[in-house]
């Protein structure tokens, strides 16, 4: 089956941080998938039916294809036919325009593959976003086929059957095969339905807490109090000469931004700090809770997030103890498990070290994008990647949501 979220495929395995979700909410009963395939996938099947014989031919004939560009009858957009020779194998490639342009890897391109001598393809590479780690490989067997499936660059399933000769898929529309593997594959997870207008509040965010990073002072240990204040989180005491925030106090200033239009005043300190070691941890690392606080980052998260999931679940703020601090956990991510990371000497202890916010939606194009902000910037995936590759990682949800307002922090930080 298809992950879900699929957003959480772009994430390294082994991150040791805590990362919050900011989510556009999901729909109820959704259709198989989104009427939007077709739009989002543009099809090609009339150009790959028209010139299904030239797989037949020889090496030669291959070799000698003049590339050309074919329009389409049921479609408005053309197709740039080509063959190539790389190795020992010759591909034939039905290319998508996009903005006249032919991208090998844009949504919806079909690569087949044919080896050098052999009389037929061994396999068709089919994209299907304008994304090379976003596509289908599809491979003959017996008289039916099998399919793999690579979502962000990771294979999340393997020999899925498909009730289809390889000829046929050859020749079949991508929606053709997306009906047939439905009962296998969960397609709505990629194709969501709503379109942009599902995830214009998480771009509504983005674009407003986008717009205030530049003024936003950095501090370690640095947070906003309910008062609009900033302090030392651990002190609670007034920050002075250079005051900010860190990981932690960015992310509450964030999730403040949907919890202040909505009570009218921020949350506080006291709040997030509260422990919750019934809920992690073990009886050994817990003797190391008063001066290591291996979980402080984990509880601070969870402690964000049930504060905005009671709002908009209740409707009203509802006293952090009648919720279980793990409502807004992310626990079910196939191909994934969560542990803690092991940090710092004399003992070394698995302990969350970092916080990070994340606005995943898919744009008007039905492209998926990923937007990382921690501290006062923006970064991205590649960066979290890049600097947390062997580690792990903790998620909760948040709802988005389109009253939000970044905090302003007025002349704090000059």
């Amino acid at each position: 089956m298809l992950p879900k979220p699929p957003f959480l495929s772009f994430l390294p395995h082994t991150l040791c941080m805590s990362i919050i979700l900011m989510l556009a909410v999901a729909p109820v009963n959704a259709p198989a998938f989104d009427t939007r395939v077709d739009e989002l996938v543009p099809d090609n099947s009339e150009v790959r039916r028209a010139l299904a014989t030239l797989l037949e031919g020889s090496d030669s004939e291959l070799r000698s294809f003049v590339q050309r560009i074919e329009s389409q009858r049921s479609w408005e957009h053309r197709v740039r036919v080509e063959t190539r020779e790389e190795g020992n194998y010759l591909y034939l490639l039905f290319l998508n325009e996009s903005f006249s342009r032919y991208p090998v890897w844009g949504a919806g391109s079909y690569i087949v593959r044919r080896p050098v001598g052999a009389a037929e393809p061994d396999q068709v590479k089919v994209f299907l976003r304008s994304d090379p780690g976003y596509y289908l490989r599809i491979f003959p067997h017996g008289q039916r086929s099998r399919m793999d499936l690579h979502i962000a660059g990771i294979e999340t399933s393997r020999n899925i059957p498909v009730p289809l000769s390889f000829e046929q898929v050859l020749r079949e529309p991508l929606r053709r095969i997306m009906e047939l593997t439905r009962r296998t594959v969960d397609w709505p997870a990629l194709f969501p339905v709503g379109g942009k207008e599902k995830y214009a509040t998480v771009e509504t965010m983005v674009r407003a807490a986008r717009a205030a990073l530049d003024d936003l002072p950095d501090a370690e240990d640095g947070a906003m109090d309910e008062n609009g204040n900033l302090v030392f989180i651990e002190s609670l005491v007034l920050q002075d000469q250079e005051p900010g925030f860190n990981c932690s106090g960015f992310a509450k200033w964030i999730v403040d931004g949907i919890v202040e239009p909505i009570t009218g005043r921020y949350l506080s300190i006291d709040q997030l700090t509260r422990k919750h070691p019934d809920h992690r941890g073990h009886r050994w690392g817990l003797q190391h809770d008063e001066f290591r606080d291996p979980y402080f980052g984990l509880d601070w998260t969870r402690n964000l997030a049930i504060a905005a999931y009671s709002l908009h679940a209740h409707g009203t703020e509802v006293p952090d103890s009648d919720i279980d601090p793990r409502a807004a956990d992310v626990i079910s991510v196939p191909y994934s498990r969560y542990t803690n990371g092991p940090f710092g000497e004399e003992p070394v202890l698995r302990q969350h070290t970092h916080v990070a916010v994340l606005f995943p939606y898919f744009d008007t194009n039905g492209i998926f994008r990923v937007v990382v902000m921690e501290r006062n910037i923006e970064s991205g995936l590649v960066s979290l990647r890049r600097r947390y590759e062997s580690e792990f990682i903790h998620l909760v949800r948040v709802r988005a949501d389109n009253r939000y307002a970044p905090p302003n922090i007025g002349s704090a930080g000059e």
